[in-house]
């Protein structure tokens, strides 16, 4: 799989990651911050990247992004509040669309009538399976 040539991301909201047993693999995001959290994902689709959303994830709960094992190192994601304001910091730019959406390619967004957004880049350090926890700023 080759990854996007874009620098690694920061992020607004602190991003903790801690690899989990590959009894029930997949790639979970918990919200320990104090507001909604809605959130899309980037995974690698054979030469290509596909982009998938939206979650809502209230505070103090998780949400599954994607089921069964995980076959690539890198994950992006992406995520607004309830204002549609970007929560996270990112670098890697993909395609998004308003209502719920799956879209295949990361090139040409505007063209497809889709947006394109800047996703933070998560290392899974090639686990099968991977839960990010999104904390406020500072904690």
């Amino acid at each position: 799989m080759t990854r996007p040539g874009f620098p690694r991301a920061s992020t607004a909201f602190v991003l903790l990651a801690a690899s989990h047993a590959p009894a029930s693999a997949a790639f979970r995001a918990c919200n320990e911050t104090r507001s909604l959290i809605n959130l899309a994902v980037g995974t690698a689709a054979g030469e290509d990247f596909s982009t998938e959303g939206w979650w809502t994830v209230t505070p103090g709960s998780c949400a599954t992004l994607v089921r069964g094992p995980l076959t690539g190192r890198y994950l992006y994601l992406y995520g607004t509040d309830t204002n549609g304001a970007d929560v996270l910091k990112g670098a890697v730019t993909m395609c998004i669309d308003r209502g719920k959406f799956k879209v295949f390619g990361i090139e040409n967004c505007w063209r497809r009538g889709l947006q394109a957004v800047a996703f933070a880049e998560i290392d899974t350090q090639d686990s099968p399976d991977w839960t990010t926890f999104l904390t406020e700023p500072g904690r």
